[in-house]
């Protein structure tokens, strides 16, 4: 007799339930090999983040050691903007470290800030290149957040400080560089000097030659201003005319320099108006979100800053500034020309050379100063 084994049950569920086993073991070993590219890629992301983040850290701190004539410290700097920061330098001094104005506005013991702008042709334009075309101070009142700009007249005829001659104010940064030999006495001289004519603390200053202020605005992709009637500079450059039509319109750099520099066809008070309007441009486009998560523009603007603009601030410092001036409202600010207009405080003069100038109403600066204090209230 043959023994034959018995037939195995044909058990349904149990060959369902080792397919589905099969299967999710074949989707198991996807998910792992998926999840292996999936950090694969998040880890070469977050290389590339760190290498151009520390590039873009590298190359600000470059840049903003030529800005400043110093050594800044970024690890130093993101210190110093936290509500600790000046607090942290006290307990670990610094050698040389002065309380500056910043500090200051951070603890809340400032009532106004004061910025002076300069704008010159370049130091190698043989024709004048560091004399002062524009002098600006941007003056914020802490407390409420107020602006003010305030113009300078290049011809205003000033008594230069620590020196016996009177000189026209737009060559106060030059006196500073040739007392000192140095780009920051120059700022600190012209400083000075503003001083004197506004009564105003100047805390900080800044000079931007011409191929920095165009190189900027080329980079943010032009300035949008607003013209009310047509404006139109025949005679002034060498470049060409310039003829802008009224209304809404965006200009590049070339087009913006030209416009903030002529004076043949109106007057420097019409241009500190037109200086002011791109000034306010340029703040809003630089300052947008669209130039500061653009890592291509950042870069090409470092580039700019650190060849052809100086201030005398530390790093942590400009950018405080920076953080301060994006919360700043635009339409709410105050726009002050000196000119000799009835109540302009200004009159026009000829010095001992037959030069034009520019002379305060009553001999001295009290009634400017005076304006200047109460332009919030």
């Amino acid at each position: 007799m043959v023994y034959y084994p018995p037939k195995e049950k044909f058990d349904i569920e149990k060959i369902v339930n080792q397919d589905i086993d099969v299967k999710e073991g074949v989707i198991s070993k996807l998910k792992k090999s998926r999840r292996k590219k999936t950090y694969a890629v998040f880890c070469t992301l977050l290389f590339a983040v760190v290498i151009s983040g520390g590039y873009m850290a590298n190359k600000a701190s470059l840049t903003f050691d030529k800005m400043t004539g110093e050594q800044n410290s970024v690890l130093k700097s993101i210190i110093r903007m936290l509500p600790i920061g000046s607090k942290f330098f006290q307990i670990l001094p610094v050698e040389g470290e002065d309380y500056s104005a910043m500090e200051r506005v951070k603890e809340n013991k400032l009532e106004r800030l004061n910025v002076l702008l300069l704008g010159i042709r370049g130091v190698d334009d043989p024709n004048g290149g560091l004399l002062t075309d524009t002098m600006m101070v941007a003056s914020v009142e802490l407390k409420t957040g107020n602006v003010a700009l305030i113009s300078i007249p290049r011809d205003l005829y000033v008594k230069m400080p620590n020196h016996e001659t009177s000189r026209k104010i737009n060559e106060a940064y030059v006196l500073g560089m040739e007392d000192t030999k140095s780009w920051k006495g120059g700022l600190d001289y012209a400083k000075k000097t503003v001083s004197e004519v506004t009564g105003l603390d100047v805390h900080y200053a800044a000079s931007v030659d011409f191929r920095a202020f165009k190189e900027i605005i080329d980079t943010i992709g032009g300035v949008t201003i607003t013209l009310s009637q047509p404006f139109s500079e025949l005679n002034q450059f060498e470049e060409g005319p310039i003829s802008l039509p009224a209304g809404k319109q965006t200009i590049n750099g070339d087009t913006a320099l030209l416009f903030v520099r002529a004076r043949f066809s109106s007057n420097d008070f019409d241009r500190a108006k037109r200086q002011q309007q791109v000034l306010m441009a340029v703040k809003e486009k630089a300052l947008g979100l669209g130039v500061l998560s653009n890592p291509l523009k950042i870069v090409s603007i470092l580039d700019t800053l650190g060849n052809d603009v100086r201030v005398d601030a530390q790093l942590w410092e400009i950018q405080e500034m920076a953080v301060l001036a994006q919360r700043l409202d635009s339409t709410k600010i105050k726009h002050k020309i000196f000119d000799t207009t009835s109540g302009g405080l200004l009159y026009a003069a000829r010095d001992q050379n037959g030069a034009y100038i520019l002379l305060p109403d009553g001999g001295d600066f009290g009634k400017i100063r005076e304006e200047i204090k109460n332009l919030f209230n």
